[in-house]
This record gives C-alpha cells, sequence and structure tokens, in this order.
C-alpha cells in the first residue's frame, strides 16, 4: 500500500463554475520523489492543498473523491492532525510563519510544542535543522524582519523539525535552462528527446556549439540616476548593513545579486525613500532623497515589492492597478490601468478578486499597478518569484519594453540565467559591500567573486566553459598527435 493514494479526486472553489481538479488518480510509494509540472494555473497548488487537508477542510467548495496519507483520510482527519504526517512549503513564506512567536528559534520550535514534544527533543531537533539550513546564527532574530529568502528557510525547517512523512513543496520552477538551450541548438538525446539536466546535454553535443548570446542589447542613453555617497545604515546599533557605502547607478537596467541577507532589499528601499540613511547622501539626480518624502517620489521611483500581498489591499483587480495613478492625479488613470494589465497578460482578470488569484497573478499585479503610475524608475524585488516559464518570458518582455521607453529598470533576483540574458549591468552585494559589478558575461566568468558571494554561475555560461574546455582540449590534442 502506497504512502499517498488519491482516487477520483475533484474539486471545485466556492463561487467558480470550473473544476481545478478533475478526477485525479494517483498512487504514490514511500520514498519516490514526485515532480507535478503544469502551466501556472493548472491546479498543482490545490492538488497540494488538497494532500493535507486545506482542501476541503478550509477552502470549502465542492469536494469529491479520496485522498489517504498514510493511515489518515482527508476530510475525516482534522488538518491539525494532517500535519503530523504531512509537512508543506508554501509558495509564499511570508503566509507561512505563525507570528506566534519573536524569533527564528521560536517559530521553527512551536509546531513540536505544539504536539508536547519533550523540551530535550524540541533543542536537539530545532539546533540540527537550523543548523543543516544555515540559519542557526539567526536564532534570535524577528523572522519577520529576515529576507525573504532566509524567510523561506525558516519556514522549510519549521516542517523539518516535525519529521513528517511526506513533504511538499510548492514552488513554481520554470523548465531547465538545458532544455531551451538544447532546443535553441535542436541538440536532442539518444532516445531523441531534449536533455534536462548537465550531463544528458554534454552526452548529447556531438560537436563545438556557440553558447552566447546572440541577441545583441540596443544601447539607450546612460546618464545617472542614483548615486550613494559615504553611507551609513543599520536597523540595529552596532550592526551595520551599510557602512561608507557608495555606489553610481544610471539608466541601464541593473540587477543586484547575493545571497539572502545581502542588503539587496536594504539597498532598494533606500533608493525608494522607504528608509533613511544614519550618515550620507542619496541623490536622485540632483535631488537629496532625505530631503524629499515617499509620496513625492512616486510619481518617479516606483517600487514593486518582493511579497506583492504587502501592496495589495483593493477587492477589484482593476481599482487596485488604478489606485496608484488616480493618487498622482492622472486624469487617464483607468487607460493607463488596462494598458498596464495588458502588458502584464491580465486584461482578462480585471473584474476579479486579487485575493482569488494565484501568488504568480498577484505579483503581475503588483507589477501593473506600478507600471500604470508611469515612474521614470522601476524598482522590482524578486520580480520572477513563482512564476513559470511563460511568466519569465512576460517579464523579460516588460523589462525590454520599460527600457525602449527610457525607464531605468532596476531588479533584485537569485535566476542568474535570467539576468544574463534581460540585464546590461550586474552588481554583486555580499555584506553590504560590492564585489563587483560590470556587464553580465564580465562579471559571470569571475569564479572567486562568484564563489564568495555564494552565487552560481549561470547554467548557460558553466555549459559554454565546459564545452569549450571538451573540443578545445580535443581539437589540442589532435593537433599534436598530427605533430607527433
Amino acid at each position: 500500500m502506497g504512502i499517498i493514494s488519491i482516487g477520483h479526486l475533484k474539486y471545485r472553489y466556492p463561487g467558480m463554475n470550473k473544476l481545478a481538479l478533475d478526477d485525479i488518480n494517483v498512487e504514490i510509494e514511500q520514498g519516490e520523489i514526485i515532480g507535478v509540472i503544469g502551466r501556472s494555473g493548472s491546479g498543482k497548488s490545490t492538488l497540494a492543498q488538497a494532500l493535507i487537508g486545506l482542501v476541503p477542510n478550509f477552502y470549502r467548495g465542492a469536494y469529491g473523491g479520496r485522498v489517504r496519507v498514510g493511515e489518515k483520510v482527508v476530510g475525516e482527519c482534522p488538518v491539525e492532525q494532517m500535519c503530523e504526517d504531512v509537512g508543506m512549503i508554501f509558495q509564499n513564506p511570508f503566509t507561512q510563519l505563525s507570528g506566534a512567536k519573536d524569533n527564528v528559534y521560536g517559530e521553527v520550535a512551536y509546531g513540536l510544542q505544539n504536539l508536547g514534544i519533550p523540551r530535550d527533543e524540541i533543542h536537539r531537533r530545532v539546533e540540527k535543522v537550523l543548523k543543516k539550513l544555515g540559519i542557526w546564527e539567526y536564532r534570535e532574530k524577528n523572522p519577520f524582519l529576515l529576507s525573504g529568502g532566509q524567510m523561506q528557510r525558516v519556514a522549510i525547517a519549521s516542517m523539518l523539525v516535525m519529521n513528517p512523512k511526506v513533504m511538499i513543496f510548492d514552488v513554481e520552477i520554470a523548465p531547465p535552462i538545458y532544455v531551451r538551450i538544447a532546443r535553441e541548438h535542436n541538440i536532442k538525446t539518444a532516445q531523441g528527446r531534449y536533455p534536462i539536466t548537465a550531463e544528458e546535454f554534454l552526452q548529447s553535443v556531438k560537436q563545438k556549439v556557440n553558447l552566447s548570446l546572440d541577441e545583441k542589447r540596443e544601447s539607450y542613453q546612460a546618464e545617472e540616476v542614483f548615486r550613494i555617497q559615504g553611507m551609513d545604515f543599520s536597523y540595529v546599533e552596532d550592526s551595520p548593513i551599510f557602512s561608507d557605502f557608495s555606489l553610481s547607478l544610471d539608466a541601464r537596467s541593473t540587477a543586484i545579486v547575493g545571497e539572502n541577507g545581502a542588503g539587496k532589499t536594504t539597498l532598494v528601499k533606500l533608493l525608494k525613500g522607504l528608509l533613511s540613511p544614519q550618515k550620507g547622501d542619496i541623490l536622485y539626480g540632483r535631488e537629496n532623497i532625505k530631503e524629499k518624502t515617499v509620496a513625492s517620489l512616486a510619481k518617479e521611483v516606483g517600487y514593486v515589492f518582493q511579497n506583492p500581498d504587502d501592496q495589495i489591499f483593493q477587492s477589484n483587480v482593476l481599482q487596485e492597478v488604478m489606485f496608484g495613478p488616480k493618487n498622482l492625479g492622472m486624469k487617464n488613470a483607468e487607460e493607463m490601468a488596462n494598458e498596464a494589465l495588458e502588458m502584464v497578460g491580465l486584461s482578462h482578470q480585471a473584474q476579479a478578486n486579487p485575493y482569488d488569484l494565484s501568488l504568480q497573478e498577484r505579483k503581475m499585479i503588483a507589477i501593473a499597478s506600478v507600471i500604470a503610475m508611469d515612474p521614470k524608475v522601476m524598482i522590482l524585488d524578486e520580480p520572477t518569484i513563482a512564476q513559470d516559464s511563460v511568466g519569465k518570458d512576460r517579464i523579460a518582455n516588460i523589462i525590454k519594453v520599460l527600457r525602449a521607453k527610457g525607464k531605468c529598470v532596476i531588479a533584485i533576483l537569485h535566476d542568474m540565467d535570467f539576468v544574463l540574458e534581460n540585464f546590461e549591468r550586474v552588481m554583486v552585494l555580499f555584506h553590504g559591500k560590492i564585489l563587483a559589478e560590470g556587464e553580465a558575461e564580465e562579471v559571470f566568468c569571475q569564479d572567486e567573486i562568484l564563489q564568495q558571494a555564494k552565487l552560481e554561475k549561470p547554467y548557460r555560461i558553466a555549459l559554454k566553459e565546459k564545452i569549450e574546455e571538451i573540443y578545445g582540449g580535443s581539437k589540442t590534442k589532435r593537433k599534436d598527435n598530427e605533430n607527433s
């Protein structure tokens, strides 16, 4: 008998006509690793929620069929009991943390305390998991003050300590870039399909191929937009995030990269005026941001938060996107909102409630709400969160369109291949310092810098180097053989 059994599962959300799940039948054995694939909105998250009992116990709606995990049957067993056997990591870590405790250690221990686990065993499990995930040093910090990536690890830790029989990760992952590169060059495996791993790709390459990006980026005027001079900033006294920090940002599209906690989000919040430095100046053009209000900067500098739920508050998508332009006194607010929704691919959802939509769609709403305000600078904090390949392609196009209009685009990203393909300039941030900056290919070829910043080299560049190593070496060997 499998660990998970799903029989004729059907589900429809309240107020919806279409089934989110339609006659699902699956058997999963203990120890199996299963990937569930499909476009955004295809029902993947709903299926995950059905395995833990949130569907139908929390979301209600029309439910039919049978779901069993271990000995427990969903619908007959309360969610709190299902959580003893099933751990689920939500797409958005902000919605996962309980908020019942004011530090990371307490948050991770909270579930075990509710199960009545002995104190010594709780400490052993929590310490082991926090160290394994590299967040032991943050154990006394408030989880809601951590970066999004660190918060995600806290959410994962809170599930791992429970020792569940089943772990579910609800996260959108675009198809491996190997598949896309293989399509570009018509490289297939012996079985006639596109390779999905680096090993398969290299085994399938029969000759040297050029993996450089063919598309040349248009060159735009690169006048200075921001200048930071001798800035100090800290959230807590004697724990500086930035110390005597200086930076110049021009109009080129710029990706800010670095490990979780490097100071990326803090930096862009300072540029937006949401935070004020304790020392130094931040100039936008010739104006000092310290002397301007956030409201006065709204028309000039737009900021899309990492968590879209932090900036969505209307019950109608169109009204949400119109809110900013209307507050700026723009007479064509509705026209600007409709254009922005068209750009992000959500015109058909204009009358929907944002909270009835997926995280991927809510992220697009947040982007549209800032585009509609027509700012000169667009700051995007993790724009590819929860995006599938279609969503990523759309965001890439948005960046291209904004740059063609002369806008300055600044983004925080963890997807290095997306950065390589879509940004004119890359800046590597590490513990509040700039380790490297310049054109993407130039920066991503600096192995020591990437290692220090704990960044992965873009797969495209790593493959390119490997192919050059293999075929360059072969050519040299052939020459040597000919000479001998």
